[in-house]
């Protein structure tokens, strides 16, 4: 992954970073693409009982990783739409990155996804 063109930190120490994936489609439009990944510090102690052993395979952070987009973006309008998405993104799912049980949430989810069993499929 190339470097992200913006970095910001919000509260305990989660630090969010963007990658510009912008890309012209068709003549002056443009798809504008912002990947981006937050990394959230936890303490084993924050963590419930039931996900340490998983917890303990990511060395004390997890990431969160969300692809932000928007079409039909003129040139001369790159740059606002790609500030617009990053404020949009900071003051919805910040506020989400930034409780206490969203680590312990998103542990769940993953162990959850890997104990369900595909269905046969014959």
């Amino acid at each position: 992954m190339n470097k992200p063109f913006k970095i910001t930190k919000l509260k305990n120490n989660i630090v969010v970073e963007f990658f510009d994936h912008t890309n012209r489609y068709y003549g002056d439009f443009h798809r504008v693409k912002i990947s981006v990944v937050a990394t959230i510090p936890f303490s084993m102690e924050a963590i419930p009982a039931d996900l340490r052993q998983l917890a303990a395979t990511y060395a004390g952070s997890v990431s969160y990783e969300k692809d932000i987009e928007q079409m039909g973006v003129a040139t001369e309008k790159v740059a606002s739409v790609s500030d617009s998405l990053i404020d949009n993104f900071i003051s919805t799912v910040g506020s989400y990155l930034e409780k206490e049980n969203f680590v312990a949430g998103l542990l769940r989810k993953e162990m959850s996804a890997k104990t369900s069993v595909p269905e046969d499929r014959y």
